[in-house]
């Protein structure tokens, strides 16, 4: 049952080292971007730095995106000052991409609501947001355990004078990202844009990693993005890795920006009602 969950607070004191623990989370790779290079371009983002940065070597935990990524939704969602009053982010693992939405939140007076199907990620991601901006956090941020559809049908459905921006980083299987972006053709207004990650992810077909084809499928071929996030030519991450043969295709962006003021949803159609459109997710 999709519901919002409430923060474990037996967590504030302990280490993250000791909070993976407690969740059972695996750490992989290990990979922490290095955000220095990108001192001084915003005051904004250097608190945002600060503030991931503690320098207490508190830091057990892995973040999956590049620091060119963190620092293109920062600035995007800057941007959309006054525009959006809430972020929604959509898959969180262990706080990498919340921590600077949690800082966007923070200096830009809007709401942060994180879905997951895994409550552990939401603990320890919310735990990671929360120190770096407590009483935004736990005044501004929501956890919602469950789907993005389930959030569209049991929270954003009923809910009025909303504005949102989603952030998505949760299945890239093909399958799974029409489900959640084809759930948000039901919003109508209260859709502002879309921050999508892993645009240029392959991998084995099991996992059927194909993020980029299910954005052409829901908005066609000629939908108009700006690219977001780092490119990679010639490099080993473009060569299948040991967890779960995983690689990016050379020259395509880490992610897409998808304003809807210049798009339209190709996918599902009109005559497809939400309840029948719910009942195949």
């Amino acid at each position: 049952m999709a519901l919002f969950i409430d923060p474990d607070e037996t967590l504030r004191s302990l280490k993250f080292a000791e909070v993976a623990e407690r969740l059972n989370i695996e750490i992989y790779s290990g990979f922490k971007p290095n955000l220095t290079p990108w001192l001084g371009k915003n005051i904004i983002f250097d608190d945002l730095i600060a503030k991931r940065n503690t320098g207490t070597g508190n830091d057990h935990y892995e973040d999956q995106c590049t620091a060119k990524y963190y620092y293109d939704i920062f600035n995007t969602i800057k941007s959309s000052l006054g525009e959006a009053n809430r972020i929604v982010e959509v898959g969180v693992f262990m706080g990498g991409s919340t921590s600077i939405l949690a800082g966007c939140a923070h200096y830009l007076g809007i709401e942060l609501d994180l879905i997951d199907i895994s409550p552990e990620f939401l603990q320890f991601a919310y735990e990671r947001a929360r120190r770096s901006y407590p009483e935004t956090v736990e005044s501004r941020v929501r956890m919602f355990h469950g789907t993005l559809p389930e959030y569209v049908r049991d929270v954003l459905m009923g809910e009025e004078n909303v504005k949102i921006i989603v952030h998505h980083d949760g299945s890239h299987s093909f399958e799974q990202v029409i489900r959640d972006l084809g759930s948000l053709y039901y919003l109508n207004d209260k859709l502002h844009s879309i921050l999508i990650q892993d645009t240029h992810l392959r991998g084995v077909p099991k996992y059927f990693n194909f993020v980029d084809a299910a954005v052409y499928s829901i908005f066609g071929r000629d939908v108009t993005y700006a690219p977001i996030g780092s490119v990679y030519n010639d490099s080993r991450l473009c060569e299948p890795n040991k967890w779960q043969g995983n690689y990016f295709m050379p020259g395509e962006p880490e992610g897409m920006y998808i304003p809807l003021s210049h798009n339209k949803f190709h996918y599902p159609h009109p005559k497809i009602g939400f309840s029948e459109f719910f009942e195949s997710v």
